[in-house]
Formats: structure tokens, sequence, C-alpha cells
């Protein structure tokens, strides 16, 4: 028994779908918008990085900026009052010991025997909390400059002048009384003439 099948029925014919206009711009807007909104994210991350790395680059150059003053505060750094003070004060002291120690080669190199035992009596009467810082002797003129632990152990040493025979006929005078920057009493002895050396 034979069937026929008339292919030329609609509901069997193959159907031609077409791209309308409407269904083309619907795609079109698709692509469109996820487009733009790439580019939209893009520029976004864009401009959080380049954010970013101008944070990090102001940062960097406030760092920069710091130190750069800091180093030419260093450089431009004077020395406290107290440091230059005590640097005056070691330069004085330096001072005072060469021109003592000069004295004493020159007098050693005059051979003075006078002097020598001057500086021999001075040696034994003078205690630790005395030091000469220099002295000069021009006939019978006697200076003697230095430092004191404090004025009671001035007023002592004076006293033991009467044990040296050099001193012991002279009478000396404060010609300069005055505390150091450390709190040493700087002195400068003068001896005076007395009714019998008139």
């Amino acid at each position: 028994m034979k069937q026929w099948v008339n292919l030329y029925r609609r509901d069997l014919q193959p159907i031609k779908q077409r791209l309308t206009l409407a269904r083309l711009s619907a795609v079109l807007g698709v692509w469109l918008a996820l487009l733009i909104a790439v580019v939209v994210v893009t520029q976004w991350q864009n401009s959080a990085v380049t954010q970013e790395n101008e944070k990090l680059s102001n940062a960097l150059q406030a760092v920069n900026d710091d130190l750069t003053r800091a180093r030419e505060r260093l450089e431009r750094r004077e020395p406290s009052l107290q440091l230059r003070e005590e640097k005056e004060e070691l330069i004085q002291q330096l001072q005072d010991t060469q021109s003592f120690s000069r004295r004493i080669s020159e007098f050693q190199q005059g051979q003075s025997s006078s002097v020598s035992r001057f500086l021999s009596e001075l040696a034994q009467i003078t205690p630790e909390a005395i030091w000469l810082t220099d002295f000069s002797i021009a006939g019978e003129n006697i200076r003697l400059h230095g430092q004191a632990l404090n004025s009671e152990a001035l007023v002592l040493w004076m006293d033991k002048f009467g044990q040296s025979d050099l001193l012991a006929d002279k009478r000396f005078a404060v010609v300069e009384l005055k505390r150091s920057e450390q709190g040493y009493q700087q002195f400068l002895l003068q001896s005076v003439r007395t009714d019998e050396d008139k």
C-alpha cells in the first residue's frame, strides 16, 4: 500500500528565519552595551591604578623631600652652646698646659737652680685639688695661675706657702678668681711687696 506525502504542504516546508532589522538592532545593541561596559570597567581600573601610582609617587616624593631637608639640617646644624663652651674650655686648658710646659722647658734649658728648687718645693705642698696651668718668676715677682677644686682648697694651699723656703717670706694677693663652666675655681695669684721689701 503506497502512501503519498505532499511535500508542498506548509507545515512540512522548511522555515526560513530571516534576520530582521529589529533583531539586528537588538543584537548590535547588546554587543555595543557589552563593549561600552568593558571600556568603562577598563577605564575605571586604569584610573584606579593611575591614582594609586600617583599616591605612591607623592608619598615617595614626600619621603625624599623629608630626607633632603633632614640632610640639609644636619649639614647646617651648629653644635650646642654647651658643646661650644666645653670645646673652648678644653682649648684654653690645652693652651695653658702647652704654655706651662714651654715655660718649664725654657727654665730647664736655662738650668736655673732657683727655678728647679721653686718647682720642687711647690710640688711638695700642692695637693691634688690644685693644679697649675701657668706661672712666671721675674725677680721677686711670682705669678701663679691655675684651677682649684673649690675655694677652700685654694685657701688651704696658700696656707702651706709657709712650708716653702722660697714662698714663706712672700705675701700673695688673689688677683683673679672666677668659676669655670665645669665648676672649678680659676685663680691668679700675684706676690705683693711687703714693708720689708721696700
